[in-house]
């Protein structure tokens, strides 16, 4: 009887003792950290750097002057569009340069502004040999050079995240660039020659999209697309051998379309993408 007694007592006991240690055990703190990715943020302020290629798609046009236009001298203006010549200015080359930008963010729509400034491989030599038409006799021989050595750009950013670390977007504003481009054409009946050049800082616009991956809170990898239009360099080729005994002098005028397509990637660093998050339990 004693011995049933004190079994039921020690189990009783036992049993407070247990269920008090684990209610304890569940009051008592546990210092455990657990370290949270952020999600990705585009607010803010970026810079970066940019490589790729770009496609030049002007033309240029020969195109009669001075006395030729009245009519006085070489046959008369009836025959200028015989003395015309345009061609396509092909040629694909490298660019690259680097560009900064900041970023507002409101939740999925992100918008921002963008500056670049680039180096550009256009440099172009294009040289033809055209068989006159009748009543002109003998053949005409032109070499024109067209040069983009930079370009930079001032655009607005508009896109949306599809995913935390996904932005596409879409680009548009202000483009520059330096231009160049020189003439010299000869008559081979006559040998009259014809030569000019001209450099100028042109403004034109630029248009495109992309997408910018977010790989790293701080880093991020951009596809961008860019269509650059700096408009015509016009300038005068004047007679400098067989002008003849003109009072108006003959000429030429050269104009150059300065159009290009841009396909690059980027690399930017973020400096305001958020530090992991330490959740303390």
């Amino acid at each position: 009887m004693k011995n049933s007694t004190l079994i039921v007592l020690t189990t009783a006991i036992v049993g407070a003792i247990l269920g008090t240690g684990s209610a304890y055990a569940a009051d008592l703190p546990v210092k455990a950290a657990v370290v949270v990715a952020p999600a990705a943020s585009w607010a803010g302020f970026y810079i970066g750097a940019n490589a790729g290629a770009g496609s030049a798609e002007g033309t240029y046009t020969l195109a009669p002057g001075g006395c030729f236009l009245t009519g006085v001298c070489g046959g008369g203006a009836a025959l200028n569009p015989l003395r015309t010549f345009t061609e396509d200015n092909l040629n694909t080359f490298f660019v690259g340069g680097a560009q900064a930008g900041y970023n507002w963010q409101a939740g999925n729509f992100v918008y921002g502004l963008e500056g670049d400034i680039n180096y550009n491989g256009w440099n172009d030599n294009t040289a033809f040999l055209y068989a006159l038409a009748a009543p002109l006799v003998g053949t005409f021989t032109t070499a024109v050079n067209t040069r983009l050595d930079w370009f930079g750009t001032v655009r607005g950013r508009i896109g949306v995240a599809a995913s935390p670390t996904i932005l596409i977007f879409g680009t548009g504003g202000l483009a520059y660039g330096q231009v160049k481009s020189s003439t010299l054409g000869v008559f081979s009946a006559a040998g009259d020659t014809y030569a000019g050049t001209a450099s100028s800082t042109r403004a034109g616009w630029t248009v495109g999209g992309g997408m910018e991956w977010m790989f790293l809170p701080n880093w991020s990898l951009k596809w961008e697309y860019l269509y650059i239009d700096l408009g015509k360099l016009n300038y005068t080729d004047g007679c400098i051998a067989a002008c003849g005994a003109f009072a108006t002098p003959q000429a030429y005028t050269t104009s150059v379309q300065f159009r290009e397509q841009v396909a690059r990637v980027g690399l930017n660093y973020h400096f305001n993408a958020p530090a992991a998050v330490v959740a303390k339990y």
